[in-house]
């Protein structure tokens, strides 16, 4: 019974790393393509808006990475108390 809990709980574990990782991948897409409207922004309109967009990226991009440095050490950190590598 108890290896059955065990293996849900790393399968959730595996989901919700794998969603972080997405997550940070399209974080990084829609940083990139502000960074690419802000170059190439028409206009003082455009720039306000662009560098609204690019800072609200950048914002999202290092929460994200936050979080993933946090659950991978937390993540690492269990693994050691349990005596798993």
């Amino acid at each position: 019974m108890r290896w059955r809990i065990k293996r849900k709980l790393t399968s959730v574990e595996s989901l919700e790393s794998q969603r972080l990782i997405e997550d940070v991948r399209r974080a990084e897409q829609e940083w990139s393509l502000a960074e690419w409207r802000f170059h190439h922004a028409l206009g003082e309109d455009q720039v306000d808006y662009t560098i609204y967009c690019l800072e609200a990226a950048e914002k999202k991009l290092s929460m994200l990475l936050r979080q993933a440095k946090w659950h991978w050490s937390f993540k690492n950190t269990q693994g050691e108390s349990r005596g798993v590598e």
